[in-house]
């Protein structure tokens, strides 16, 4: 059967399509989901390029010249900030012979420059070099490829292939419950790296359900709801405090749509819901004592809301915002069993560290919990690789987030596959 190579990636449709109708339904999926190239070459085409990824937030690069760049596959990225203050993107490859032009993940200038051979390019990706006269092109053809920007409330959100997936309703829902939240008026206060020995789903596929959440998260369950509502002597109590949130919230201007104690979607492959904290907590660090000065309207107001806003967007995003400051978590997929994730935490840019904020009380929380998943991911990865491993059931009652996700996985694999070409061997072209 022949390949197929679309933008580099190299599969075969047949079996990614067997793949996919074979699916029992109610559990994970098949050990080739979470171990094949194959399949992971699908994944980066048919998802990773049609989606719309969590890049960074606007606040890192808070001033006229700053940029960062973020490289997933083959593709690689600038986001850039222009003296004109608007941010734009683009494909990180010069138009002479390809080079990458930013190699450092993060800067600052008046431009960017080739390190190969000098060619310059303007922060809204014009070529400065003249080429008209040694090339035959006039540089005005030759600026950088730009790639579609979404700013939604301080996240920067990039699109990677021709024919990405409608991201209206996602900014509709989720832009003005950001708004409330600062975060372009933010700055970062710390950031961890790590390289997950897993597969990028089963990462997400965590994240998805706090079944596990009693035995792996002892600090995360002390100051939420999330594992409470499933206990029938604590039903009542979820009930009163969120309908206390509910009141809360709706008087600081938040809103009510969406508040729950749980992590259900809102949306196809987003949601974005405040959620209440336990009785007694401003917001999430180990005690539930405030870490950090105020954020967005809260800090206008100088009110607390107890709560928490979760935006959750696939495939790569998630946060959780308290008032005080926000922690932002980003997955690259590296290959079929590695990932590398990024975590951040942010704070009111005004907010100095050792004064307003100390990182051994802010960072703690989010920390902890996030190492905890980690293993757990690793230990998942590595059962699933078992020529044994064999999908169980999925819970009906805690569960039901993780088959949310594994359908909308199998929707989107299964979905427009862009411009796509047979070949017979390995590289060559039809």
């Amino acid at each position: 059967m022949a390949g197929i190579v679309s933008n580099a990636y190299e599969y075969d449709p047949s079996r990614i399509e067997h793949a996919c109708a074979s699916y029992r339904g109610n559990g994970p999926l098949a050990r080739d989901f979470y171990a094949s190239a194959d399949i992971f070459n699908a994944d980066i085409d048919r998802i990773w390029r049609r989606y719309w990824l969590y890049a960074g937030h606007s606040c890192l690069i808070p001033e006229a010249g700053n940029w960062m760049t973020w490289a997933i596959g083959h593709d690689s990225v600038i986001v850039s900030r222009g003296q004109d203050n608007e941010i734009r993107a683009f494909h990180n490859t010069c138009r002479h012979r390809g080079a990458r032009v930013c190699r450092e993940e993060h800067g600052s200038g008046r431009s960017f420059t080739c390190p190969y051979h000098a060619w310059t390019y303007e922060l809204d990706g014009r070529l400065r070099t003249p080429t008209e006269r040694e090339f035959g092109v006039h540089q005005s053809k030759l600026g950088l490829h730009p790639v579609p920007l979404k700013n939604v409330g301080g996240l920067l959100f990039v699109a990677l292939g021709d024919d990405p997936v409608s991201f209206e309703k996602t900014m509709t829902e989720v832009a003005p419950k950001m708004a409330h939240q600062g975060l372009e008026n933010a700055k970062l206060a710390k950031t961890l790296r790590y390289n997950v020995k897993a597969n990028w789903k089963l990462i997400f596929e965590n994240n998805r359900e706090c079944y596990h959440c009693n035995t792996a998260h002892p600090e995360y369950v002390k100051g939420t709801y999330d594992t409470a509502r499933f206990v029938p002597n604590l039903e009542q109590e979820v009930e009163v405090q969120t309908a206390a949130a509910v009141a809360r919230f709706n008087a600081l201007g938040l809103g009510i749509d969406g508040v729950m104690a749980s992590s259900d979607m809102t949306g196809a492959f987003w949601r974005a819901a405040r959620t209440p904290l336990m009785e007694g907590w401003k917001t999430q660090s180990l005690d539930g004592k405030p870490v950090a000065p105020l954020m967005g309207t809260f800090r206008d107001k100088n009110k607390w809301s107890d709560g928490t806003l979760r935006t959750t967007i696939f495939p790569n995003f998630w946060q959780h915002a308290s008032d005080d400051h926000a922690v932002s978590t980003r997955i690259t997929p590296i290959d079929a069993t590695n990932s590398q994730v990024d975590v951040y935490w942010f704070v009111h840019r005004d907010a100095v560290e050792g004064k307003d904020y100390q990182l051994d009380k802010l960072m703690p929380f989010w920390q902890r919990t996030s190492e905890q998943d980690w293993e757990i991911c690793t230990a998942n990865q590595a059962g699933v690789l078992s020529p044994r491993y064999e999908p169980g059931p999925y819970s009906k009652i805690r569960e039901t987030n993780v088959q949310h996700f594994i359908d909308w996985y199998l929707g989107a694999l299964a979905g427009p596959r862009g411009h796509l070409r047979s070949v017979g061997n390995k590289g060559a072209s039809a």
